[in-house]
């Protein structure tokens, strides 16, 4: 069985990634939901590392491993990806802002990142190393965002060039979250299953 680590956003959503990810096992995949716990102070790097060790870990034991990161988790797993890419198999960033973008107020990532410092130094992390990714790199990303718009994760902060970077037919930051990893989940999962 294929083995996923999945990174909540901000609100370490652990319960609600589980309801959502509950029939992954149907389909060969074995969700692996790891929180980041977001406000405890802690520097990103410290918490990168533990993941590492994770991603590690599950690669000792033969399996083969992707990531995804939803929202605030996105720039973590792609951090993750370009610390080992040659264990990680595939990687998918769920309505993730992956740059610092140009927005001001509510939208801005000052804004956003105000209760966890550490989410900053992620998106900042991924964002000064995104150009070194190769088109090969690149074609294992997924990008998922909601077709109608987010209030929080403005789209072009959230898409990868030459990636696979599709949408979901909703509305609104947490419930396309939801529904991506579960009733528009399909593609989601045909792509970790290549």
């Amino acid at each position: 069985m294929k083995k996923v680590i999945i990174i909540p956003g901000l609100g370490d959503k652990v319960k609600w990634t589980k309801i959502a990810t509950r029939n992954w096992r149907e389909h060969g995949i074995e969700p692996i939901i790891y929180s980041m716990n977001w406000h405890d102070g802690e520097s990103f790097k410290i918490k990168l590392n533990k993941l590492v060790k994770l991603a590690d870990s599950l690669s000792k034991e033969g399996s083969k491993i992707s990531v995804i990161g939803c929202s605030a988790g996105a720039s973590v797993a792609l951090n993750l990806f370009i610390k080992r890419q040659n264990i990680i198999d595939r990687v998918v960033s769920v309505c993730g802002r992956l740059r610092k973008g140009h927005q001001t107020g509510f939208r801005s990532l000052e804004t956003r990142a105000k209760t966890s410092p550490a989410f900053m130094e992620s998106v900042e992390l991924f964002e000064s190393q995104e150009k070194n990714l190769n088109k090969d790199q690149r074609k294992i990303i997924m990008t998922i965002r909601p077709l109608f718009g987010d209030e929080l994760v403005p789209s072009d902060t959230a898409v990868i060039k030459d990636g696979q970077n599709i949408t979901v037919p909703t509305i609104e930051h947490s419930l396309s979250i939801y529904m991506a990893l579960s009733i528009f989940s399909k593609p989601l999962i045909n792509f970790l299953n290549k």
